[in-house]
């Protein structure tokens, strides 16, 4: 092995433990018995998870609010990426430049900016902090990622397999439902994680478009920081990580099973 490669592996590593060390820290204070943010390597204890499922205001934001607003978000984007990432990518018609850059917006647009003027549209139509609001803003910034992998997907599907089908008979959207799709399953399934993991993990949209009912579990850890501080909201936080890693995990193993012909 070269001296450049094993910088470069050292480089890799040294940027994989600058990431993950937070997190870490995290876990560890979660299962410390202690009510103090510090890790114990003598002691282990489930205590801050007991108390996190026992109040009521972190069970009602992650079951009632970010799962559910996650899970929904995640189709809507998915399906609206999706139909999108064909059209760009199969079609040429006037003005797909401008259509792909508007779909794109989101991720060009800071969150905060986009969360705020989701705000003051919907608040003139008295949607303000509504459950639907909030499907609606966790939509938009799972769309551009959606269009992304499925694209990216969809380039490498060779045209001629859509073609035999068709030359054997087949009509062109058959065609491309039976032969294309199944190869775009891994694609949308990457996107539809992807879409979910933004939304469960969001902050600044959720900052403005919540409501009194509407808390998410990563607004409800933010506030707990501000006003009062025990190690329930780490145990909150490795609840998040544990979602997370898992799904990040099965979009690697789906993105590795990808064909691509």
């Amino acid at each position: 092995m070269s001296v450049s490669s094993k910088l470069l592996r050292c480089y890799v590593y040294g940027v994989f433990c600058l990431m993950t060390l937070p997190l870490l820290v995290v876990v560890g204070v979660s299962v410390n018995p202690s009510a103090r943010f510090e890790i114990s390597l003598s002691s282990f204890s489930l205590h801050w998870f007991e108390q996190f499922f026992g109040r009521a205001e972190y069970v009602r934001a992650l079951f009632a609010v970010s799962l559910p607003v996650a899970c929904l978000a995640a189709i809507l984007a998915t399906t609206v990426g999706t139909l999108a990432a064909i059209a760009l990518v199969r079609f040429e018609f006037r003005g797909r430049a401008l259509v792909e850059s508007v779909f794109m917006l989101p991720v060009l647009v800071p969150s905060i900016l986009l969360g705020a003027a989701l705000y003051l549209l919907f608040a003139r139509l008295n949607l303000a902090g509504s459950f639907s609001l909030l499907v609606i803003g966790h939509t938009l910034i799972g769309v551009p990622f959606v269009i992304r992998v499925v694209s990216a997907g969809l380039t490498g599907v060779n045209p001629a397999l859509e073609e035999a089908v068709v030359n054997l008979g087949c009509t062109r959207v058959l065609a491309f439902w039976k032969v294309v799709m199944p190869l775009l399953r891994s694609s949308i399934a990457s996107g539809v994680i992807f879409a979910f993991i933004l939304s469960f993990s969001d902050v600044n949209i959720s900052l403005f478009l919540t409501g009194p009912n509407t808390n998410t579990l990563p607004l409800q850890i933010f506030s707990e920081i501000q006003w009062q501080g025990d190690p329930t909201i780490a145990a909150a936080s490795t609840v998040q990580i544990l979602v997370v890693t898992t799904l990040i995990v099965l979009a690697g193993r789906l993105s590795r099973k990808r064909l691509v012909y």
